[in-house]
């Protein structure tokens, strides 16, 4: 049990210890109903592999998530999103997000975040012993 204990404190040490910057393309963009717009994230300083999470904040309401991704070409838009925008992760500390139909609706403040994932793998062996 103590070397469990000890791994797993470890990897929990190395997990918080590392830092990055992620950065945004654009920081404010005026465009018309009817164009395109793509959205533009990135993440640097480490080599861990992270989440992404693309996010709408509209005036006088609270964040809403868009869709995120896990991994590298796997990405997941919620339902309300899905028809007009799409997002898309072709490298693994790159994200963008893209609406090919801009309407008034879209008038809001998008933002980009990124959640290491921290996990450790273990191996625990378990005897008949009485």
């Amino acid at each position: 049990m103590r070397q469990l204990f000890l791994t797993l404190l470890l990897n929990i040490i190395t997990c918080l210890g590392q830092e990055m910057t992620v950065t945004q393309d654009k920081k404010f963009v005026v465009t018309h109903q009817g164009s395109s717009i793509s959205l533009y994230c990135e993440y640097s300083g480490t080599t861990a592999t992270y989440r992404v999470f693309w996010y709408q904040h509209k005036p006088g309401k609270g964040l809403e998530l868009m869709g995120y991704s896990v991994a590298e070409k796997d990405q997941t838009m919620e339902n309300k999103f899905s028809v007009s925008w799409r997002m898309e992760r072709s490298e693994a500390k790159k994200a963008s997000l893209q609406c090919d139909k801009l309407t008034s609706d879209e008038s809001a403040v998008y933002f980009c975040a990124f959640l290491k994932r921290c996990y450790t793998m273990d191996t625990i062996t378990t005897t008949d012993d009485e």
